[in-house]
C-alpha cells in the first residue's frame, strides 16, 4: 500500500508513537514491511535478565542470526535489568559488552564483573548495590567514580544506616531522584536532602507488610516536615515486585520514580492533606 505522506515524515510518525507507547510496539511491527524495519529495533529497547524471559530469549535468537560485527543493537538496547540469580550474569555480560547504548541498568544482586563493562556506558537510571559492585567495605565513597557523573535517577539496595560520607551525594552532577531501601535515620535524610540541592525527589523505600498506622509512625520519628521532596514508599517485599515496578516504567505506564514525582508536585501545589504528610494515600491519586 502506497503512503500519502513522504518516508521521512511517516516513519518519524511511527518512531514517535513507539517511544510515546512502547507496549505498541508488537503490533506497530505487523503494519508493512517498511514499518518492521524502522521500529524492529524498539522491540529490544527493554531486555528482562531473568529465568523464563521472553525479551532474553528473542535477543538470544536475534543476536545469533546477525551477521558478525553488525551494528543493530548497539543502539537498540537501553534499559537492562538483572535477576539475583547468579547464573544469569554471563547473559548480563553479554548484552552489556553488545550493546553500548544502555542508559538505565538494574541488576538485584550486583556482581563486581559488571563493572567494566557500565564505565563504557552513559548511565542515566542506576538500580545497584554499591558495596556488591565495588567489591568493598566503603558505600557512598565510591560515588566519586566517574561511572556515575550522568545519573539523574539512583536506587541503592545497600543498608547504608552507618554511611559517614553523605556528602558524596551531593557531589554527582546531574542526580535529581534518589531512591534509598530500608531504615534511614532522620539526621541522615536531613544529611541528604541539605547536601543534594539539585535533588527533586527522595524515596524511601519501605515493604509493604506495615499497615498504614505503621506507616505513619515511621513519618512521624522522621519528622521531616518543611521539606515535600521526601516520600516514603511502599512495596512488596520481592525482587519480581521490584522487577515488574521497573519494567511498567520501561512500557510507558507509573514506576515507582513517577509516582514519587506525582506526589511531590501535588505537595507543592498544596494539593497533599495534611502538608506534613510524606506517605502517599490511595485517594491522592498518584498511581
Amino acid at each position: 500500500m502506497e503512503s500519502l505522506l513522504p518516508p521521512e515524515l511517516e516513519r518519524e510518525i511511527f518512531e514517535f508513537t513507539a517511544c510515546l507507547h512502547p507496549g505498541m510496539v508488537r503490533q506497530l511491527v505487523l503494519v508493512g514491511r517498511r514499518v518492521f524495519e524502522w521500529i524492529q529495533p524498539f522491540l529490544y529497547r527493554t531486555i528482562m535478565v531473568s529465568p523464563g524471559s521472553q525479551s532474553l530469549a528473542a535477543f538470544s535468537r536475534a543476536i545469533q542470526n546477525l551477521p558478525p560485527n553488525s551494528s543493530f543493537f548497539r543502539n537498540s538496547v537501553q534499559n537492562l535489568f538483572v535477576h539475583h540469580a547468579p547464573w544469569l550474569v554471563s547473559d548480563a555480560l553479554q548484552i552489556l559488552s553488545s550493546c553500548p547504548g544502555i542508559v538505565n541498568f538494574a541488576m538485584m544482586v550486583t556482581n563486581p564483573s559488571v563493572l567494566p563493562l557500565l564505565e563504557t556506558k552513559r548511565l542515566e537510571h542506576l538500580s545497584i548495590s554499591l558495596a556488591q559492585l565495588f567489591d568493598n567495605g566503603s558505600i557512598l565513597q565510591n560515588l566519586t567514580h566517574p561511572l556515575f557523573a550522568h545519573i539523574t535517577h539512583l536506587a541503592l539496595f545497600d543498608y547504608v544506616q552507618h554511611e559517614k560520607h553523605w556528602s558524596t551525594l551531593g557531589l554527582l552532577p546531574a542526580l535529581t531522584h534518589l531512591c534509598l531501601h530500608s531504615y534511614i535515620r532522620r539526621s541522615q535524610l536531613l544529611r541528604v536532602l541539605a547536601e543534594c540541592k539539585r535533588l527533586e525527589v527522595l524515596v524511601n523505600m519501605h515493604i509493604n507488610a506495615e499497615p498504614e498506622w505503621g506507616r505513619a509512625d515511621i513519618c512521624g520519628r522522621l519528622a521531616i516536615h518543611d521539606d515535600p521532596r521526601l516520600v516514603l514508599y511502599t512495596l512488596e517485599v520481592s525482587t519480581h515486585a521490584f522487577a515488574r515496578d521497573w519494567e511498567r516504567g520501561r512500557r510507558g505506564k507509573k514506576d515507582f520514580w513517577a509516582v514519587a514525582e506525582a506526589f511531590v508536585n501535588k505537595k507543592r501545589m498544596g494539593q497533599i492533606t495534611p502538608a506534613s504528610r510524606c506517605w502517599i494515600c490511595d485517594f491522592d491519586e498518584v498511581y
